[in-house]
């Protein structure tokens, strides 16, 4: 059995401050392996996710708000190859290089190791933007879309 290890905190503590909305603490977050970076197809998945918020409408600044979390070698390596902001999630016992099947055991540990991860950064004071990598930023809703304190129970 797989045991979900600690997570490196000095490196994710890095990868937040470098990569957050300075005034709310916000980060947008895509989880990448090695099938999102590389591969037969140019561009990859993860050219033609950072594509669109190059060629969106007001959206290109919002890259620097993104940290990319790598769940292998070769999809951290890559990261770090394009200057992004990189936190490399590792998991013991689990190798989550390849495609994890629907509901089998590795995509379930998997999906567990994710959401701890998510709860850490919120443990962290984080606020973020879960996105996939085949999503693409076309519009920049403005800061207000960010700001999570408008968010407030009038009862």
């Amino acid at each position: 059995t797989a045991v979900l290890q600690p997570f490196q905190k000095d490196e994710l503590d890095e990868a937040l401050e470098k990569a957050s909305m300075k005034d709310n603490k916000t980060v947008i977050i895509a989880v990448v392996n090695k099938a999102y970076v590389e591969g037969e197809v140019v561009p990859n998945m993860l050219d033609l996710f950072l594509e669109g918020f190059l060629a969106g409408e007001n959206t290109r600044e919002l890259v620097n708000h993104l940290m990319i979390v790598a769940v292998d070698q070769t999809a951290y390596d890559r990261c770090r190859y394009r200057g992004l902001h990189c936190y490399r999630l590792v998991t013991d016992g689990v190798d989550f290089m390849g495609e994890k099947i629907f509901m089998s055991k590795d995509f379930i540990k998997m999906m567990w190791s994710r959401t701890l991860f998510l709860t850490d950064i919120l443990k962290k004071g984080y606020n973020f933007i879960f996105t996939d990598s085949g999503i693409h930023f076309v519009i920049d809703f403005g800061e207000e879309a960010f700001n999570f304190e408008f968010i407030k129970n009038d009862n």
